[in-house]
């Protein structure tokens, strides 16, 4: 059973603080300004599973990633915005629940994990979320009300959880050496450094306050960003000459054309959504701290994978083929648990 109380409309509250604080550029209007001096959220409980609560500030870091880029995404913030972020809210919460469920079937078997496993998936997340910036996920720790030790705790059950599931699910019959090969040439691409994966783009950069008339406001910049995008999407002009007669880059008079770029020289959010655009596609404006984004990416290269004779990749291949095999029946456990759980929300 699954009990709502509190307002959904919370989370987009979040996300506002979030917006005004974070991502846009201090100068664009009074209004973003002003939400920015709400009142501070607590650090509340969001959930409780057969009385376990999930705190709201765990919530809010496990959404951190995707806020952030819908915050690039969605400078006007609005309906699609919203709903994107209703999607990420319920996801993440599910997510967290399912994990108390499974916690609270296994309570009391003193699963002990030692502190290197758990450094060791903090720092891969840091790999892979914040381009091995572990300040940038410490700053996001602060602003979402959580510290280090909670975040670690989380991180223990998750851990906690997964080892679970193997003892329950993934010891079945062994997978063949042509389900492991299999698997592997399906998957080897998840395997390998994304830090070092490059992509090349055409960019076009309007910076919120205009160094030659500095009576032009941010939003009369944006204007003129969402103007420029829709004439690049129509066709109307090219991008090179828009790029030239309009962007604020070092590589303006080329044309906007940037050469490769590794991932982890590109700013986290910035670089999740270029990897994740079909080649082609002119998306923007993107905003960030300083201004707006236009970019259409030409090209894009992959990392190298490690091999299935490099240390541990036979073993994580074999980990995966025994998940995916036993996927449907470890879902039909956990439906069952939540349908006999009692769960509250209240956000």
């Amino acid at each position: 059973m699954v009990y709502y109380g509190g307002d959904m409309k919370l989370l987009s509250r979040y996300a506002v603080l979030f917006l005004a604080v974070c991502c846009l550029c201090p100068a664009i209007g009074e209004a973003q300004a002003a939400k920015a001096r709400a009142p501070r959220i607590v650090n509340r409980v969001a959930a409780t599973v057969n009385g376990r609560p999930i705190t709201s500030a765990e919530v809010r870091f496990m959404m951190g990633p995707y806020l952030r880029e819908l915050s690039m995404l969605y400078p006007r913030q609005g309906p699609r915005f919203n709903a994107e972020l209703l999607k990420v809210k319920k996801q993440v919460l599910n997510e967290l629940i399912d994990r108390e469920l499974v916690l609270g079937e296994f309570e009391g078997r003193g699963l002990m994990f030692p502190e290197t496993a758990i450094n060791e998936e903090i720092s891969r997340r840091v790999l892979v979320q914040y381009n091995g910036r572990r300040e940038l996920m410490l700053k996001e720790l602060r602003q979402r009300g959580m510290t280090l030790s909670e975040l670690r705790d989380s991180v223990r059950k998750e851990l906690t959880v997964s080892a679970m599931r193997s003892s329950r699910y993934d010891r079945g019959i062994p997978p063949t050496p042509d389900e492991i090969q299999a698997e592997y040439r399906a998957t080897r691409a998840d395997y390998r450094d994304v830090t070092k994966d490059s992509v090349c783009y055409d960019k076009i950069y309007i910076p919120a306050v205009d160094p030659k008339d500095p009576n032009i406001t941010p939003e009369q910049q944006l204007m003129l960003a969402e103007a420029v995008t829709k004439s690049l999407q129509k066709g109307e002009i090219s991008f090179a000459d828009a790029a030239r007669r309009y962007s604020h880059d070092m590589h303006a008079e080329d044309g906007g054309k940037w050469p490769y770029v590794q991932r982890k020289d590109l700013a986290v959010e910035f670089g999740n959504i270029v990897f994740s655009l079909p080649k082609g596609k002119i998306v923007g404006p993107l905003v960030d701290r300083s201004g707006f984004t236009i970019v259409r990416v030409t090209g894009k290269r992959q990392a190298p994978a490690p091999s299935l004779s490099a240390p541990g990749m036979k073993q994580r291949v074999d980990d995966s083929v025994r998940r995916k095999n036993n996927e449907k029946r470890y879902r039909e456990w956990v439906k069952r648990l939540r349908d006999r759980a009692v769960i509250r929300t209240y956000i």
